[in-house]
């Protein structure tokens, strides 16, 4: 048994007794270094979702209502706190960071959402969607989706839209601006047309695309935002947010604080005709020093936060009634290199020895035990851990074939590697890294930066490092407008046809996050294949065929998955400090059902 069988082993067992889940869990996704609200998603027993198996995104929705067991009834009132540490950006057409996209939740609604289950890890849930603004979704043939949205969603009752009805039309404005505007708009480039007419809405797609309702669930892609609020000024969508979802905006006061308020005309209700949300609101307290995320948390100014590793002992003694769960990290950190690389063939990096070179001179161990205390996961590229064991070819285990053994760390291996690309004695490249913003949200970061640049050292790779603040080093690498090699973040994606397509596909293909202007046209083929396949079972195949071809390749090189946690107070219900779609809409799927206890 690797050692990835044996983490996952664990959170299996640990999930039987959430109070012990500390042991082990992580909590995934950057977001969760960001904003660490989350809760079990529900929806209005009227609602239907598709027929099981019909597609690979489509399943049935949980009873409304559900809470964990013995949390008992839900009650109405309070208001759930917890922090964020930076705003990017109100406009979820417009970001490509999840932090914006997890702030917008509150406020903004989707045709549909993924399914989540306090108690259970998301990620595994990630291919059963549910209904939000959508009433009933048919699907006559391959290319075919007709959505009939719901009578009931009105939007905000505050100026320009004054609490009208959310319409079809409302549904193809934003799709339109959405590929108009938006950095994710690769995700939907197999999308022809999208017409409207009342509340039933068409898109007719390009080619077959069997993930195509986890695609419109996303948290990164379709929002619905209206027309008048978006053209009422030039800065309106970026000034605040106007939407149909369970909260309203309140107000925002740079490096202080963002709050919303319950919308009091939200659609959706419990299975007991209750009115969600049950909280009166949220309130986000910006905070950078994680030390005083804790102390606030334990002097019970805080319901909820994310823990680095760093802190856990600090915080477990601080707060011995809280309560910490999660599942494996929703970020992969990895090496990325220069465009050139693979479009002019320009060394070193053209040389797929020397990139499995690099990777041998990586010792994943060493760097996992300096930044948390509990372990971790091996890398689990070219994915990360977050989807979820189903998922992923441990790379320590015999399924991955050959390519495992360049996940091993061996310096002398390595150096073999090297001397056959071409370079004996070693290369001196520059290094670019984020040198804010990942130092708060991710503190993990540096550590693994530091680790990395003195473990090339002892294969002759002399690195020359090139901090960059980050919105200009998110600028560099988005673009491909770097020398050398960068050390990298990458979020997961919604689906796993998400994640090939925008980090392998060429850039005209939807690799929006080619980062590297990787070109290989028998990989783009085979992603094809799992873009068109109409079963989970197929997609899953493709994913192992793609997972042992890019680890021989070696395109990206990955470095290590951390744990990290989350804790929540013992008075929040129906909450789940933990990864995945839910924490990148924790409006809907998430404080939609927390509720506070006595």
């Amino acid at each position: 048994m690797g050692a990835g069988d044996s983490f996952w082993n664990k959170i299996t067992a640990e999930r039987i007794s959430r109070r012990r889940a500390l042991q082990m869990a992580a909590v995934g996704g950057s977001a969760a270094g960001a904003i660490a609200i989350v809760g079990c998603g529900g929806s209005s027993s009227k609602d239907k979702t598709p027929a099981a198996g019909t597609t690979p995104g489509a399943g049935k929705t949980p009873a409304a209502g559900k809470t964990a067991a013995g949390e008992g009834t839900p009650k109405p009132g309070g208001t759930l706190h917890g922090t964020v540490s930076l705003v990017l950006g109100k406009d979820p057409h417009k970001a490509a960071t999840f932090l914006t996209h997890a702030l917008a939740s509150y406020s903004y609604s989707r045709l549909l959402r993924f399914k989540t289950v306090v108690g259970e890890l998301p990620q595994e849930q990630w291919y059963t969607t549910e209904m939000e603004l959508a009433a009933k979704v048919e699907n006559p043939d391959p290319l075919t989706y007709i959505f009939t949205l719901r009578d009931d969603v009105k939007w905000h009752n505050l100026p320009p839209v004054n609490g009208r009805k959310l319409t079809g039309d409302d549904v193809v404005y934003s799709f339109d601006r959405y590929r108009s505007i938006s950095p994710n708009k690769g995700n939907m480039s197999f999308v022809d047309t999208v017409t409207a007419v009342g509340q039933v809405v068409t898109f007719k797609l390009k080619e077959p695309f069997g993930l195509f309702l986890n695609r419109i669930a996303s948290f990164q892609d379709l929002w619905i935002m209206p027309k008048e609020f978006i053209e009422s000024s030039e800065k309106a969508s970026e000034d605040g947010m106007l939407g149909s979802g369970p909260f309203i905006f309140d107000k925002f006061t740079p490096s202080v604080e963002m709050s919303w308020k319950k919308n009091p005309d939200y659609f959706e209700k419990d299975s007991a005709g209750s009115p969600l949300p049950y909280i009166d609101g949220v309130n986000l307290a910006i905070i950078t020093d994680q030390n005083q995320v804790l102390s606030q948390f334990a002097a019970g100014s805080l319901d909820t936060i994310s823990v680095p590793p760093t802190l856990l002992d600090s915080t477990k003694s601080q707060s011995p009634s809280a309560i910490f769960d999660g599942a494996p990290r929703n970020i992969l950190s990895m090496m990325i290199f220069e465009p050139d690389s693979y479009t002019t063939a320009k060394a070193p990096f053209n040389d797929e020895r020397v990139r499995q070179g690099l990777s041998m001179a990586i010792n994943r161990d060493a760097l996992l035990k300096r930044v948390t205390p509990e372990g971790g996961l091996w890398p689990n590229m070219p994915i990360n851990g977050g989807f979820g064991k189903s998922w992923w070819l441990d790379p320590q285990g015999s399924d991955i074939g050959a390519a495992g053994k360049y996940y091993k760390y061996d310096v002398a291996e390595a150096k073999k590697l090297l001397s056959a690309g071409g370079f004996t004695d070693g290369f001196e490249v520059p290094m670019h890294f984020a040198s804010t913003v990942y130092t708060t949200i991710v503190p993990y970061y540096p550590i693994v930066k530091d680790g990395l640049t003195a473990l090339f050292q002892q294969v002759g790779i002399k690195v020359k490092e090139v901090p960059e603040e980050y919105g200009s080093y998110i600028s560099t690498t988005f673009t491909g407008k770097f020398d050398g090699m960068a050390f990298s973040l990458e979020s997961v994606f919604s689906d796993i046809a998400a994640y090939w397509q925008n980090m392998f596909n060429a850039k005209d293909a939807g690799g929006g996050r080619n980062h590297s202007s990787v070109s290989d046209p028998d990989l783009q083929a085979n992603i094809k294949k799992m873009l068109a396949a109409q079963s989970v079972e197929e997609i899953r195949k493709q994913n192992f065929e793609l997972q042992k071809y890019t680890s021989q390749k070696m395109y990206y090189v990955p470095v290590v998955t951390p744990v990290e946690f989350a804790a929540r107070s013992a008075k929040l219900k129906g909450a789940l400090n933990t990864t995945g779609p839910t924490t990148y809409a924790l409006g809907t799927e998430g404080a939609l059902k927390s509720w506070f206890s006595a």
